[in-house]
């Protein structure tokens, strides 16, 4: 009768019950010598390539390593060289040929290994002059380690960042400037919906969507803080909103949820002192965490201080709610609110001083109705116009077109202000729509209800019906 015995080696070995000293002895030596040459073997490749891809922005090439564990690295490169080298040690399934990339930082990337099991990314600049940053990622929400290796043009940044600036003093008193975020991009895709949509491409075509109308609105100019698909760190989108001298600021995303019933949209603004609420919280930690997904260098954050002091805080999250507020009741029409007011919390990306900034949540990409709806472009068309309503409405413009309710059968024309002239505000006129409160259109033209009450003579505000035209102050 024989047993098994699993050895510490991971070896399984067949020993009879009754085996010799000798032959024990022998057994135990040839073990030890396969280990000498084993282990040094599984050392070497305990660290495997992933895989390898790249990203491009107007300014910055970004190459990404997937990594099975965290490596130690080393640049080799000259300023004479347009070459840059990274060694580190690692596993590599096959050499990868050079691959060409098309844009106008790099012109190749390729990846080797030696012998000793050192794996070499070389990658080809097209100018001596960029600039390159290398710097490892650690696991985050279920992504791998990532090495990063970023090639910078800085000419391109100064340029891109005069040009922002040259319109903070150009615009004069009348113009108006929204910058208009699209939520996460490049490495960090955002929620992904239950049929695989992702959320970086939903509202990339939203806020490209509502810039195009803004831009044909009256004495507005709009500006995207990116224009394709490449992630930008929190704090690089709240600097671009300085630089434009920005008079608004929506960034625009979609949320998930384990529960696949939830849905609606919703808005959020800054908050110094603690979010209002669990949901809040949440929300505001999972947005925050989009730097280390979409994989930004990590540092000290200084900001929080200098804001704190340098802004007229109050007075901007005043406005920001003020405009929230907008925000949810022209979307009410096109699509289901989940919360009836804005939220608040310490979300990064609305920190630009003295610039109302709201946080739009369009729906729920895990929800597969809300998925289906949000990944149409007609219903995007929908979604813009809404907003374009709400942010002419907070800037005191005239929108470009009217908004389109769910169906797209009809237009709210009517609904906003159809019948009002400019010298005029007694003549203002509001058709309720299906599921609008008192409320909700109170903040859409920034009176109260106690107003819409007194003017229409309303004993119930729960009582209005759709269809019912409500006269605004």
């Amino acid at each position: 009768m024989d047993r098994l015995f699993l050895l510490e080696t991971g070896f399984v070995v067949r020993e009879g019950l009754r085996v010799d000293r000798l032959k024990m002895s022998f057994l135990r030596a040839f073990l030890g010598g396969v280990l000498v040459l084993v282990l040094p073997a599984l050392a070497l490749g305990e660290a495997r390539v992933l895989g390898v891809r790249n990203w491009s922005s107007p300014t910055c090439t970004r190459l990404v390593v997937d990594l099975s564990e965290e490596v130690a690295f080393k640049e080799i490169s000259s300023a004479a060289e347009k070459d840059l080298v990274v060694e580190f040690k690692a596993a590599l399934a096959r050499t990868e040929p050079t691959q060409r990339i098309q844009d106008s930082l790099v012109a190749g990337v390729a990846l080797s290994s030696t012998r000793e099991g050192t794996v070499r990314l070389k990658v080809n600049k097209k100018d001596s002059g960029f600039r390159h940053t290398v710097f490892l990622l650690p696991r985050v929400d279920g992504r791998p380690v990532r090495l990063v290796v970023d090639i910078e043009n800085p000419a391109a940044g100064r340029r891109l960042q005069e040009q922002r600036k040259a319109v903070q003093s150009e615009k004069g008193g009348k113009a108006k400037v929204v910058v208009i975020d699209a939520g996460h991009g490049g490495e960090d895709p955002g929620a992904v919906g239950c049929r695989g949509t992702y959320e970086k491409h939903v509202v990339l075509a939203i806020a490209k969507a509502l810039q195009e109308r803004l831009n044909r609105s009256s004495g507005i100019k709009a500006f995207l803080t990116r224009t394709g698909d490449y992630f930008l760190g929190l704090r690089q989108r709240v600097e671009m909103a300085k630089e434009y001298g920005a008079d608004l600021f929506l960034s625009i995303h979609a949320d998930s949820s384990p529960n696949r019933s939830t849905k609606g949209a919703s808005a959020y603004c800054l908050s110094l002192t603690g979010a209002t609420d669990e949901a809040a919280r949440i929300l505001a930690e999972k947005e925050n965490s989009s730097d280390l997904i979409g994989g930004v260098k990590l540092s000290a954050d200084h900001d929080l201080n200098t804001i704190l002091v340098d802004m007229v805080q109050t007075q901007t999250i005043n406005e920001s709610m003020k405009l929230g507020g907008m925000v949810l009741g022209f979307l009410q029409p096109v699509q289901e609110i989940k919360f009836s007011s804005p939220r608040q919390a310490g979300f990064r990306v609305l920190k630009a001083p003295d610039v109302p900034s709201v946080l739009v949540e369009v729906g729920f990409l895990s929800n597969p109705e809300e998925e289906a709806r949000l990944k149409d472009p007609s219903f995007q068309a929908r979604l813009a116009q809404a907003l374009s309503e709400a942010v002419c409405r907070f800037l005191g413009r005239d929108p470009a077109q009217p908004i389109l309710v769910k169906d797209g059968a009809r237009d709210l024309s009517k609904s906003v202000s159809a019948k009002s002239t400019r010298g005029s505000a007694s003549k203002k006129e509001h058709v309720v729509q299906p599921g609008q409160t008192l409320s909700a259109i109170a903040t859409m033209y920034n009176t109260s209800v106690r107003e819409l009450k007194s003017l229409n003579q309303i004993q119930e505000p729960s009582l209005i019906r759709p269809g019912q035209r409500i006269a605004i102050p």
